[in-house]
């Protein structure tokens, strides 16, 4: 584009008679060049380092993440990185000089992309070999599982306990993405106890409140982990507003207006996927629902899951499928912070992970609610916990045979950019 203007100017000048215009732009011919020249190399290095920085990022993070093994060591990180960089290089055919560093102290990587490139116009005005680099530092914040992360990044409160609520995870990590002062509060006698705790802004409680430890400040924004995992096939409605009133065996499919359970009724869920369009799954009236490997999604306006304070809740996720060790799934086209509560003071057992990522869970039960389950991994918009709950995340992961989904739980510690 940059030759075709050129040839345009030269064309014109020359039917230009004036033979000072011919002079001036004789003169002027190798400026315009050597712009031209500038332009086209620019974008090629700047192209170059654009591809230097992806894998400089990559592969920190991944080097990063071995922090979480056992027998992780300088040497072995080291090499993680530097094998990860070369096979980024290749990918995108470019080369370069790769080196890491590793500080255990620290728990950071950090990698750098160097190479001398050669110009492809500008060395025909002395400006032969240009330098190219990228530099990426990677640190691991905390070394625990993660089992909470508040997804709220924009709005106060994103994880939020009042009124005597525990937020008890003594061996997994508790996030708030909030940048906001107040993104983790806790007021009136609350706390949460966990073996890390971070926020991305802020956070707040009285005197009467406690965090332990005392929570990190101004960590890296968590990525939504489970952002990728894709949602399950829907069918025709299997009913519409179901109401229950008796007891029964309910089988996995798609119920359209949602399911009403009530009236000291006992239900039962076969294993599978249940799809609640546009209705909720509420249980009240002293009614129990049990589930053995299902799989819950919430699709739509109203699909939301409300269990009330006189029933009885014992469920676990799927061992295997698209909903593997997901008990709740949340569509992320619902409505946002649409409100799910479990206020149930008999929810001992809610086994495996409830996504929410565009509503709040709320835990209002006044008796500890998730105590009996081998793990239970929150990962919604906004959490919060009111009038006097427990809720209870344990993380023995080993002791069940239902899977943690990639990216929470063990082996999820968390790697951040911090370049």
């Amino acid at each position: 584009m940059i030759a075709a203007l050129i040839q345009k100017a030269v064309a014109r000048f020359r039917g230009d008679e004036t033979g000072g215009v011919l002079i001036i732009f004789g003169a002027a011919l190798p400026a315009l060049l050597m712009g031209a020249g500038v332009v086209i190399d620019y974008g090629i290095l700047s192209e170059q380092r654009t591809a230097f920085q992806a894998a400089a990022d990559a592969s920190a993070l991944a080097a990063a993440r071995e922090f979480r093994l056992a027998n992780a060591n300088p040497t072995t990180v080291q090499s993680v990185a530097e094998k990860f960089a070369a096979t980024s290089l290749k990918a995108v055919n470019h080369s370069g000089t790769i080196a890491a560093s590793v500080d255990l102290k620290k728990m950071t990587v950090t990698v750098e992309i160097n190479t001398i490139a050669k110009t492809n116009i500008m060395h025909l005005f002395g400006s032969e070999m240009v330098a190219v680099g990228a530099r990426a530092t990677a640190r691991v914040l905390g070394s625990a599982a993660i089992c909470v992360i508040g997804l709220e990044q924009n709005k106060n409160e994103t994880i939020y306990l009042e009124k005597d609520a525990k937020l008890e995870a003594p061996e997994c990590a508790v996030y708030s993405n909030s940048k906001k002062a107040e993104g983790l509060k806790a007021k009136q006698n609350s706390s949460i106890r966990a073996r890390f705790i971070c926020s991305a802004g802020g956070s707040y409680k009285d005197k009467y409140d406690s965090f332990s430890p005392s929570p990190t400040l101004d960590c890296p924004v968590l990525t939504d982990p489970l952002a990728s995992r894709a949602p399950p096939p829907t069918g025709g409605c299997s009913a519409t507003d179901l109401k229950v009133t008796t007891s029964m065996t309910l089988s996995p499919g798609t119920y359209c207006g949602g399911i009403r359970i009530s009236k000291m009724v006992v239900v039962n869920l076969n294993p599978g996927i249940y799809v609640f369009k546009d209705g909720p799954l509420d249980v009240s009236g002293g009614a129990s629902l049990k589930g053995a490997n299902v799989g819950i999604y919430l699709n739509g306006k109203g699909a939301v899951i409300r269990f009330d304070t006189d029933t009885k809740i014992d469920l676990t996720a799927p061992k295997d499928g698209v909903l593997a060790g997901i008990l709740f799934y949340e569509d992320r086209n619902s409505p946002i912070n649409q409100k799910h509560e479990v206020l149930s003071n008999d929810a001992k057992v809610l086994l495996g992970t409830l996504y929410l990522p565009q509503g709040e869970l709320n835990i209002g039960a006044t008796k500890p609610v998730a105590a009996e389950s081998a793990y239970t991994i929150v990962v919604a918009r906004r959490f919060t916990l009111s009038a006097g709950p427990t809720m209870v995340l344990n993380a023995k992961y080993a002791s069940t045979n239902i899977p943690v989904p990639d990216g929470v739980g063990p082996g999820s510690t968390a790697a951040h950019l911090a370049r």
